[in-house]
């Protein structure tokens, strides 16, 4: 069964995704909590990449980050809903750097509804441009995250 969402709830999952940039870039880790679940895992698959798991290890991430060097920009985000009720958003991403170059990639998360609002559970972060070395995601993980013809995005009641 199809889970359907109603257009406030659209809003409040794309507040959610655009407050990661406002709370991370400005190292506000205390403030996460208005961004992701306790138990979210974060991965990164920039380099080797890395895997955060539950908000405290995302604090101590943004503590360590050193503010000015990135800003971020989230943008073109599609909102997808699983049989399951699952909800994805695929969302692009630029990152303006301090040198004023600019990274650009893509955002794959998976969001729940909890008493405090929607929250993001799960976010992976991969590049596309420029070409950076990077770990490949296992084969088939970004599958749930693709729109297909004939399957609407979200259905909005």
């Amino acid at each position: 069964m199809t889970r359907k969402l109603l257009a406030t709830d659209l809003a409040e999952i794309r507040q959610t995704l655009s407050l990661f940039s406002h709370v991370f870039d400005n190292g506000d880790a205390d403030a996460l909590d208005l961004v992701f679940t306790e138990d979210v895992t974060v991965r990164n698959t920039i380099g080797r990449g890395y895997e955060l798991v539950g908000i405290e290890a995302a604090r101590d991430f943004t503590r360590r980050f050193v503010v000015g060097t990135v800003d971020h920009q989230t943008l073109d985000t599609v909102v997808l809903v699983d049989e399951d009720g699952t909800v994805r958003t695929r969302s692009r991403y630029l990152g303006l750097l301090a040198d004023g170059s600019i990274h650009g990639g893509d955002y794959y998360d998976i969001l729940v509804r909890t008493e405090a609002g929607w929250r993001i559970s799960y976010r992976l972060s991969t590049s596309r441009l420029p070409k950076l070395e990077k770990t490949e995601p296992e084969p088939g993980l970004l599958d749930p995250w693709r729109p297909r013809a004939g399957q609407p995005p979200v259905t909005l009641i």
